[in-house]
């Protein structure tokens, strides 16, 4: 059986001595000098101060006695709860020290709601807006489940378990929030997590262990929307006859050529191509990673230069995009009814996206230009070359971007074989 003794090694009498603790179980005895503890020979017996008030300096706020009795306590305590370490004198010595020097509270709330702002201002410089904006959206989430379940906007870091996540994920279900976003917003809470521990605050371990993947959810999943080649070229040759739409087409026709997200390829101009000897190239960080990219200028990418006298077409805003290139398609004929999601306002006034079959159309966005460019290049060319281009960090990350099953790759590689006569 565990047992904690105090004990004094020096004989020398009148002269304060470091106080040491021996720990023993079973094959388990160590020993530790306590060196913010000190007694002399004279004063001690049995294990413990013989005067049961005496302490170590006048402005201490318990007796030597009493710190003794905490630390012996607190060490069987944590012994009973240790699965495994490497070095027991490490962790007999940082039970010691969690007692005699406790660290101070957080001056952070440890409400993941109000720690939220928190967060935003201390990382401030280290995210960019399109990740402030998500988090600010997990804040109104949070509140809004507060509000549902009737409680106060509050959710303790302590109390996020797996049923609290549950809970939160059945109440974005109920108000047709999809999976995606419901798992997003989930990863982040998760982030917000481990980044507060940095600050003391305590957290639920369920936190750390949450499983965020959306793969298991192939029911009433949404196709990932892209436009294909001959969608494209019927999106060239349509005739329209207002110069806005003309210019939400030749950004539309960029985008899927050069595989950009919507913050990147809106910014293109002229003065990022750079000419080296027989290859030209966009040369631009992009607003989400920071990463340079120099992308290829694609024929499809050098007709719309040419075509405006070596200009990318005038600067739009990505709300403006969204809105014509969605008219473009629809002159384009670009009607196919597809299963997917689009945003609509509810009866409670809230705007969610609702699955359903809906015109093609209806469904292009700002992110079909990336997509499409992944999706379209990918079964001819190394995935390699496709992600250097898309800014993918993984291959696993970038075939659930473009939608691509296990199976699929399988029987993909399978033909691929088949090809070469294997």
């Amino acid at each position: 059986m565990a047992s904690v003794i105090f004990f004094l090694r020096s004989s020398i009498k009148n002269k304060p001595s470091s106080i040491w603790i021996r720990f023993k179980d079973k094959d388990i005895d160590i020993s530790l000098s306590m060196k913010e503890l000190k007694c002399s020979v004279d004063e001690w017996k049995n294990g413990k101060c013989k005067n049961a008030n005496k302490k170590m300096f006048d402005t201490d706020l318990e007796p030597i006695n009493t710190k003794l009795l905490k630390i012996e306590g607190y060490v069987l305590l944590e012994y009973n709860n240790l699965n495994s370490v490497l070095d027991l004198k490490v962790w007999l010595k940082s039970c010691v020290n969690n007692i005699l020097n406790p660290k101070e509270k957080s001056i952070y709330s440890s409400n993941i709601i109000d720690f939220i702002d928190t967060y935003l201002e201390i990382r401030q410089n280290s995210i960019t807006k399109r990740t402030n904006y998500k988090i600010k959206v997990l804040k109104s989430m949070l509140i809004d489940f507060c509000n549902f379940n009737k409680k106060p906007p509050i959710i303790q870091f302590k109390d996020m378990d797996n049923y609290f996540k549950d809970s939160f994920e059945k109440y974005c279900l109920n108000i047709n929030y999809k999976h995606e976003t419901i798992y997003s917003k989930l990863k982040d809470a998760k982030a917000i997590s481990k980044f507060a521990e940095n600050y003391d605050i305590e957290t639920h371990p369920h936190t750390k262990e949450w499983k965020l993947g959306v793969t298991k959810f192939v029911k009433d999943k949404p196709k990932h929307i892209y436009l294909n080649f001959e969608e494209l070229e019927q999106i060239k040759k349509c005739k329209l006859a207002q110069e806005d739409l003309d210019i939400a087409r030749d950004w539309l026709i960029i985008a899927c050529f050069t595989g950009q997200r919507v913050s990147d390829f809106l910014r293109f101009e002229k003065s990022m191509i750079v000419e080296d000897k027989d290859m030209r190239y966009i040369e631009f960080k992009q607003e989400k990673t920071k990463k340079l990219m120099q992308i290829p200028i694609l024929k499809e990418v050098q007709k719309i230069l040419d075509k405006r006298d070596g200009e990318f077409p005038k600067k739009i805003s990505d709300v403006r995009f969204n809105q014509d290139v969605k008219i473009v398609c629809k002159h384009a004929k670009i009607t196919e009814l597809v299963y997917g999601s689009k945003s609509q306002v509810l009866e409670d006034k809230t705007k969610r996206g609702v699955l359903g079959d809906y015109p093609k159309y209806k469904l292009v966005a700002s992110h079909i230009g990336r997509r499409s460019f992944a999706t379209n290049f990918h079964a001819l060319l190394p995935t390699a070359d496709v992600m250097y281009v898309t800014g993918h960090s993984t291959e696993k990350q970038f075939l659930m971007y473009i939608g691509k099953t296990e199976k699929e790759m399988a029987v993909r590689t399978a033909n691929s074989f088949a090809k070469i006569g294997f």
